[in-house]
């Protein structure tokens, strides 16, 4: 026995959700065909019909996929709106009615095709970064452009004035303002228990008739919508041949415009259901049902649309989820074939004040408030200027003007943050490599020589040039620059060419420019000189490259320490124990004494002195070699915490205080070492020689005190990373 998936179940909820949903569409979806296809020449029952035709056909067919539950897709004010402006600019130019259905479906079945192409491409996830004050204004000039269309559409009857000449010429404009406040006092009268555009309509249907009740004139046609044609009579032949005699540029400009707008408007719907089901929608699969639909309605020459909001909240507040809009599709359908005749006394004031309601709606005036404030200031900028657009120009335009707005925006935005995170020199901050005090105290006085700079961000061909600005400065003689890419987030090719001019600067100044962090992310790989040549085959990138910023460090220090006479074969030659960092401020007795107790002892290179958790008592004086500290995650991976050369000692923690290692001890290369046990400790005290034994301590204590501020300066460089 199959089981039944519950949240696929077909139940009541679906059906009184599906019709309510559909309620509150049809009025809508019928005015703004109406809106468009007067534009186009047509009657108004021919607008109601594409309206009708174009609803009916996005929710069987979205609602059929249910990619997004209880999504209500019908015409909507963006589209109709977008369109409206594209049918008026070619109905000045002299187009035909004929002309302009073609075009409409041309740039229908185009936005289709676009829609399933982005899906199918990943584009749905492009489209949520588009910046909200474009889509603001788009959707405050659209809701303009309604309530203007609506006041031209009631305007006809005036005879060409700004006001009616007669009270029978106002009527339908009174009717539609009637209409309107109904609209916005059915929620607040209902506690929203009545849909909105459900109260508009009874009542604009009840001041209508029951206004003509006790006036001395009758309907005039002109005022109601008239028989929908039945779609069983519609001819689908479609002028597939005739497509090659439109204007591409219109065509294709149009419907991504389209695209664009109705991906983002469908995908926060979509997010709205989300948040009142429960469920997660499928943003792939609800642009490819969308782009079907576009294509079969473009093909009819209806009108196409998307996901609306208030809809399909009042579906889902009604119950509906899976398979309501369904319901409402089919809803649609039976009305198209067995009742046109409705028609005939649905009036156009009453469709015209709910569209024109609907716009009201849509007009954010949170850009006022964005306009005081300094911060948003720039966002309000955005948002007005594409209502402008959309009101004095067109959609398509403001579209366009309106995301290259943002674009400039953003870049204006990124070039103004911060491109170095932190500048750190040698006297903050050391490499893992302990040295000996002398070499110790020469980093410490011209520590200020090597210069770190912590890059964060994107590189691009503005901040690369401002941190060309930035940094030039500090391209001086015999200094030791460090650049360190690990919070960048981004390289581009301008970026590179600065980076070799950067390292032009520092070549001609003697200044020694060094790299570190180019990670796989930026595009770089292993072979950084090779993706710099390609880039620009005149500068030659023959700076040293270092996987992360300690060898980078390192690196520099050892440069620093040779251009003050420290040579690396006299820092690598063998040391004495009197010249060890524990012994090299004692007396000549104590090291006398240090030396008869010290174990000298020798370990090959790739042994392990110790490991971590081995117990452990002993302090180690290196005398030749390098070993390092590593801290190892797995039998590969490890961090390196210090590196020891000939003249520094370790393990000074558990020498005081005997117990497990805390790392492990790894030779570089051949070592010999001075080991003192931790029992000679116990010698000094039993022989009270403790002057001895309080200079091994003190010398301890002082480099610990040293870890410690070292740790803490760790620390802070963290907590601001």
């Amino acid at each position: 026995m199959k089981t039944v998936n519950r949240r696929s179940a077909f139940g009541i909820g679906d059906i009184i959700g599906g019709l309510s949903g559909a309620a509150v569409a049809l009025p809508q979806s019928m005015g703004l065909g109406i809106v468009l296809f007067s534009v186009m020449g047509f009657d108004a029952s021919t607008g109601a019909l594409a309206g009708l035709i174009g609803a009916t056909i996005l929710l069987l067919i979205s609602g059929g996929v249910g990619a997004t539950v209880g999504m209500i897709s019908a015409p909507n004010g963006p589209m109709t709106m977008m369109l409206v402006g594209v049918m008026s600019t070619l109905s000045a130019e002299g187009a035909s009615s004929g002309a302009m259905l073609l075009n409409l479906s041309a740039i229908l079945m185009l936005v289709g095709i676009f829609q399933i192409l982005f899906a199918l491409l990943g584009g749905a996830r492009l489209i949520k970064y588009i910046p909200y004050p474009v889509v603001a204004g788009l959707v405050t000039g659209v809701g303009v452009l309604m309530v203007k269309s609506q006041i031209t559409l009631l305007a006809k009857d005036w005879n060409g004035s700004l006001y009616p000449d007669s009270f029978e010429s106002a009527f339908p404009s009174i009717i539609a303002l009637l209409t309107m406040l109904a609209m916005y006092l059915t929620p607040k009268l209902t506690a929203r228990r009545i849909p909105a555009a459900v109260g508009a309509f009874v009542s604009g249907l009840l001041f209508f008739y029951g206004a003509l009740g006790y006036l001395p004139f009758e309907v005039n046609e002109k005022w109601v919508v008239g028989t929908i044609p039945s779609i069983v009579n519609m001819h689908f032949d479609f002028p597939a041949k005739e497509l090659f005699s439109l204007s591409p540029k219109l065509v294709v400009l149009t419907a991504l415009a389209l695209t664009i707008l109705g991906m983002t408007d469908c995908l926060v719907t979509s997010l709205v259901a989300d948040s009142r089901t429960g469920r997660q929608h499928d943003s792939r699969k609800e642009m490819v049902a969308q782009g079907a639909a576009e294509l079969v309605i473009g093909f009819l020459g209806a009108l196409g649309g998307w996901g609306t909001k208030g809809a399909t909240l009042v579906c889902i507040e009604a119950g509906g989820r899976r398979w309501a809009p369904v319901v409402a599709g089919l809803f649609f359908m039976a009305l198209m074939l067995f009742a046109g005749e409705v028609g005939r006394y649905l009036p156009l004031s009453v469709l015209a004040g709910i569209v024109a309601m609907v716009g009201v709606g849509m007009i954010d005036l949170n850009i006022l408030t964005w306009a005081r404030h300094k911060r948003t200031r720039l966002d309000a900028i955005t948002a007005i200027g594409v209502i402008i657009i959309i009101v004095s120009v067109n959609l398509v335009v403001a579209v366009g003007v309106g995301v290259l707005f943002s674009i400039l925006l953003f870049i204006s935005m990124q070039s103004k943050n911060p491109i170095i995170h932190r500048r750190i020199d040698a006297r903050e901050h050391r490499s893992i490599s302990k040295r000996p005090v002398e070499e110790e105290r020469c980093l410490e006085k011209y520590g200020e020589d090597i210069v770190m700079y912590e890059l964060k961000g994107n590189l691009f061909f503005a901040t690369a040039d401002k941190l060309r600005t930035e940094i030039g400065g500090q391209l001086r003689q015999d200094r030791i620059l460090i650049l360190h890419f690990r919070r960048v987030r981004y390289v581009d090719m301008s970026a590179m060419i600065v980076l070799l001019q950067i390292g032009e600067d520092a070549r001609n100044r003697g200044c020694e420019l060094l790299f570190c962090h180019l990670h796989k992310g930026l595009g770089f790989g292993k072979k950084v000189k090779k993706a710099f040549r390609h880039i620009d085959s005149k500068h030659t990138f023959n700076h040293r490259v270092f996987a992360d910023s300690d060898t980078a460090f390192e690196y520099a220090e050892n440069r620093l320490l040779q251009k003050h006479g420290y040579k690396n074969s006299e820092r690598a030659k063998a040391k004495t124990i009197a010249e060890n960092d524990l012994c090299i401020d004692m007396a000549s007795e104590q090291i006398e004494e240090i030396s008869a107790m010290a174990i000298v002892r020798e370990v090959s290179a790739g042994e392990r002195l110790f490991e971590r958790g081995d117990y452990g008592d002993s302090l180690y004086m290196l005398l030749e070699g390098n070993i390092e500290i590593r801290l190892y995650v797995n039998k590969r991976e490890y961090k390196r915490l210090a590196k020891y050369g000939p003249g520094t000692f370790f393990g000074e923690i558990s020498f005081i205080e005997p117990g497990p290692r805390t790392a492990t001890a790894f030779v570089l290369e051949k070592c010999v070492l001075a080991e003192i046990g931790g029992k000679e400790l116990k010698k000094f005290e039993e022989r009270r020689e403790y002057k001895t034994l309080i200079e091994i301590l003190n010398t301890i204590a002082i480099r610990l005190s040293e870890e410690l501020r070292r740790s803490a300066d760790d620390i802070r460089r963290l907590e601001e990373w």
